[in-house]
């Protein structure tokens, strides 16, 4: 069995390259130590090692659509506070800023920030703004409730950043009572295979929320019938999200048949139950079979927080 992967992402300005650097060796030595005990393999995500020249627009745009989804992000500023882009006032905010809202809808990634007090002489308006905005952020960062650290040069951040993430790995490895309990209420998720990214965010986030969630590419075991799998999950489900996207409508296959399939057993139980969720991830108009029922847009701010009230909702009512 592959073992598990956990990628770590560096966001910071140009000045603190040193510390991006120390981040990337204290990884390649916790991946030497702490995972071969643990079985987990550690990577560090840079846009400089993960990314590619490509269009967007703008450049940040190309570096978030490249960087993929990431368990851990790691923030470091000193005295630049970074490059304005056309969704927020330098591309460090910017990751963090998505880091946040995926944090708050899924419980991941965790955020660890990081600002170097090391005291600096200028003149330069410039380099004074520049640092003025870095004072604007970690207020910032205070009111949302994040608790940030303070070092004084790189070699006290690498003993720091060492212990901290020696600490976030084992709580992330930890081993955890499975989540595949008796009497939780248990969803069929049915999503197109280019989905897969956008959809496994939301299976782990039903768990954390109490719900017993069944995904193909999560629950499906070597060697075992997957047609005959996704037909009896399919019989014993409470709740059937199917995930709607550009991809999914724009072709005929497996995802319509599960609709079929749920349809009909909607139709030999009683009334309300189970039930039907169309979750759609991007603005398309749900397939035909779905279209009598009322719909999420995950992709709205609250998209996640109503999925989760109404299942909770509709679990209470039966």
């Amino acid at each position: 069995m592959a073992n598990l992967l956990l990628k770590i992402f560096v966001a910071s300005p140009g000045d603190v390259s040193a510390e991006r650097d120390i981040v990337s060796f204290v990884v390649d030595e916790l991946r030497r130590t702490i995972g071969n005990i643990r079985k987990v393999e550690l990577e560090t995500v840079r846009w400089e090692t993960h990314s590619w020249p490509d269009v967007g627009s703008d450049a940040q745009d190309v570096i978030n659509s490249q960087i993929g989804e990431y368990d851990v992000l790691v923030g470091v500023m000193w005295k630049r506070f970074g490059t304005p882009t056309k969704r927020s006032k330098s591309g460090t905010e910017e990751e963090f800023e998505r880091a946040y809202q995926l944090f708050k809808d899924f419980g991941r990634p965790k955020i660890m920030f990081y600002f170097r007090t090391t005291p600096f002489y200028s003149t330069d308006r410039e380099e004074l703004s520049q640092f003025r905005k870095v004072i604007a952020f970690r207020k910032k960062l205070e009111k949302l409730g994040v608790l940030f650290w303070q070092y004084d040069q790189p070699l006290t951040f690498e003993r720091d950043v060492r212990e901290h993430l020696m600490r976030r790995v084992l709580e992330l490895t930890e081993p955890k009572t499975p989540p595949k309990i008796v009497g939780l209420p248990r969803i069929f998720i049915s999503s197109a295979r280019e989905d897969v990214d956008r959809v496994s965010p939301v299976y782990k986030a039903l768990v954390a929320a109490g719900f017993n969630p069944w995904m193909d590419i999560q629950d499906l075991l070597p060697g075992q019938d997957w047609v005959a799998e996704i037909q009896k999950t399919i019989s014993h489900a409470h709740f059937f999200l199917f995930f709607i996207s550009e991809a999914s409508v724009s072709k005929r296959g497996y995802l319509h048949k599960e609709i079929s399939a749920a349809i009909r057993v909607l139709s030999k139980r009683h009334d309300g139950e189970p039930y039907i969720i169309p979750v759609r991830l991007d603005a398309v108009e749900p397939p035909r079979e779905l279209m009598q029922y009322h719909w999420v847009d995950l992709f709205s701010s609250d998209g996640m927080e109503k999925l989760i009230l109404a299942l909770k909702a509709a679990w209470q009512a039966t």
